[in-house]
């Protein structure tokens, strides 16, 4: 018996790694987003809740929209019981029922209770909702995200940029949220597209 429960000690940190969240990161998850807003639930149902929009941050919809309830478990907890007067920010992509979930479950909802981000184990970068909406608005004019999201190890995908090594460095400067973000596509590829092409291009074939 001691033995059996020897081994079962020494398989439970294997057992628990093997059913670890898929982390997507936040400038993959922002990118790929086709909807991101902030608002309030104003009703609770079994499989999903009602959301009304106070503001798009990118994307547009109806301002009243539905968003699927997705499902807790233990290496993905809610930060909080979802409640009619709860204000969220939302990461959402469309569904094929005609509404919308977010995206990687807890990754895409985003608890907000006086102004501040309850979940401790955001990016401090993030710091307020103005500024990490600020910041959002900065990053999706700036970069494009192409490849695979759901692969788990990121191969072939890469970040797109629109702008200079030194326009990057002053936006850095006056937004935390879009340096995090900025910062954390260094570990992927990122192909630059500098203004100056795109206007020749534009002069040449236009």
């Amino acid at each position: 018996m001691k033995l059996f429960i020897g081994l079962l000690l020494l398989l439970i940190p294997t057992l628990n790694y093997g059913y670890k969240k898929n982390e997507l990161p936040y400038p993959i998850a922002i990118l790929k987003a086709d909807l991101i807003v902030d608002g309030t639930i104003t009703k609770v149902s079994k499989n999903e809740y009602e959301f009304a929009i106070t503001q798009f941050v990118k994307g547009k919809s109806d301002s009243k929209i539905k968003v699927s309830i997705w499902k807790e478990w233990l290496c993905d907890p809610r930060i909080k019981e979802l409640k009619t007067g709860q204000r969220l920010i939302l990461l959402l992509e469309k569904t094929t029922h005609n509404n919308f979930a977010t995206i990687n479950n807890s990754t895409g909802e985003l608890y907000i209770d006086n102004n501040s981000f309850i979940n401790i184990f955001l990016p401090k970068d993030f710091s307020t909702p103005e500024i990490f909406k600020k910041g959002i608005l900065m990053f999706i004019e700036t970069y494009k995200f192409y490849g695979d999201s759901n692969d788990k190890f990121f191969q072939n995908v890469y970040f797109e940029c629109n702008k200079s090594i030194f326009e990057i460095y002053l936006m850095k400067q006056n937004n935390s949220t879009f340096n995090f973000l900025v910062n954390y596509t260094n570990y992927f590829k990122i192909k630059e597209i500098h203004p100056v092409f795109q206007i020749k291009n534009l002069q040449i074939f236009g």
